[in-house]
């Protein structure tokens, strides 16, 4: 009996530290976001290699596109004037997958200065399937996205 309970005890830790999730937000000290109204998509990583890779920036878009922030094209970032370009953040997006784990982080940095303003990390695990772990990470960067902007 005591044995069955000790590997009880084992299972039950094993399943809540695997269901762990490596979600934050960061916002730099000092920094106001509400003087930002633009956001332009600059960059992206996908280690997937799969279909999935075409979900993330979409999914990515339209999570910043959901937020006060007015998107700008990679093209039109130049057309913006100077008043415009301090009010704009780049976006930066790493997104990685395996059996284990999917997980997205973004980034927003200050056109004019380089700095990074903020960044948010969200991550899925324990679903049935890879490709539902990816869509429960962008539901959830998208969550965040939301709450800082």
């Amino acid at each position: 009996m005591k044995n069955i309970k000790t590997y009880l005890i084992i299972l039950l830790s094993v399943v809540a530290f695997s269901s762990c999730s490596t979600d934050k937000t960061m916002i730099a000290k000092g920094v106001d976001l509400s003087k930002y109204q633009y956001a332009s998509i600059t960059e992206g990583k996908n280690s997937f290699g799969t279909a999935t890779d075409i979900e993330i920036e979409p999914g990515i878009y339209d999570a910043i596109e959901s937020t006060r922030l007015q998107m700008v094209g990679k093209q039109r970032v130049t057309d913006l004037s100077s008043q415009e370009k301090e009010r704009l953040v780049l976006v930066k997006y790493t997104a990685t997958s395996n059996t284990d784990v999917s997980v997205i982080t973004v980034s927003f940095e200050d056109y004019m200065s380089g700095k990074i303003v903020a960044s948010c990390r969200s991550s899925n695990r324990g679903s049935w399937t890879r490709q539902k772990d990816v869509d429960k990470a962008i539901r959830k960067i998208r969550s965040r996205i939301q709450k800082i902007w």
